[in-house]
């Protein structure tokens, strides 16, 4: 299948399943409205690696069903010759997917992000531990759990699915890359499930280690050490 027909299908998925539920289904999780960001990744993926992912979790699902990499690159590149330069060739994902990269988006996560915060590490403020020396508990599950008595229901009749995701932007073909990254400290070492699935997703794709490396301690010169001054 070619990019354009696997980010079809994934449209075509989604939007037969929600097609399918009716009204009693309240609370319907909005994050799979994102059918254009996983329409993309679709694209990114390729049938090759979309297949061996599909195919690790059939084939032994308790084994697979964790240490798949930290984080998830993408980027939508022009694919043209008019692209010259790097900068020119990258594709603007807030104007071309919209949903969670477009700027509204960004600046409700950055707010939810300050809320979580005052939520969750009020105890820290006051010098105490999670269930601290303060007499209370710890106000990370109260807090997840007012912010989930706050989320409005949302009944499927008053959902509307995005427009198909198509892969030009400008009337500019874009090609789609992704990139899978395991991220290890210096002194942290792959399990065997990370090592895996990494093998894997490079096999078909793209996937990298990244691993921070301790900083070389600055060597002081005795020579430019204080001395005290004799009398």
């Amino acid at each position: 299948l070619s990019a354009q027909e696997l980010s079809d299908a994934v449209y075509d998925t989604v939007k037969e399943r929600y097609e399918a539920l009716d009204d009693s289904k309240s609370n319907t999780d909005e994050n799979m409205l994102r059918i254009r960001t996983l329409s993309m990744l679709a694209a990114g993926f390729g049938g090759v690696q979309l297949a061996a992912i599909f195919r690790c979790m059939l084939f032994d699902y308790r084994h697979y069903s964790g240490g798949l990499p930290d984080l998830l690159l993408a980027r939508a590149c022009y694919s043209d010759k008019a692209a010259t330069d790097n900068a020119s060739r990258l594709v603007d994902l807030g104007t071309w997917v919209g949903e969670g990269f477009g700027q509204d988006a960004v600046d409700k996560r950055e707010n939810d992000a300050r809320a979580a915060f005052l939520f969750d590490r009020d105890d820290e403020f006051l010098g105490c531990t999670k269930v601290g020396d303060s007499g209370v508990g710890s106000t990370n599950r109260r807090g997840r759990q007012q912010r989930q008595t706050n989320k409005e229901a949302v009944k499927v009749s008053e959902l509307k699915l995005p427009p198909r995701l198509v892969l030009t932007h400008e009337d500019r073909p874009v090609r789609v890359e992704c990139l899978f990254v395991e991220v290890k400290s210096a002194n942290d070492r792959l399990d065997g499930r990370q090592e895996d699935w990494l093998n894997v997703l490079d096999q078909f794709g793209n996937a990298r280690v990244c691993k921070f490396a301790n900083s070389p301690k600055k060597k002081t010169n005795k020579q430019d050490k204080p001395t005290k001054s004799e009398g």
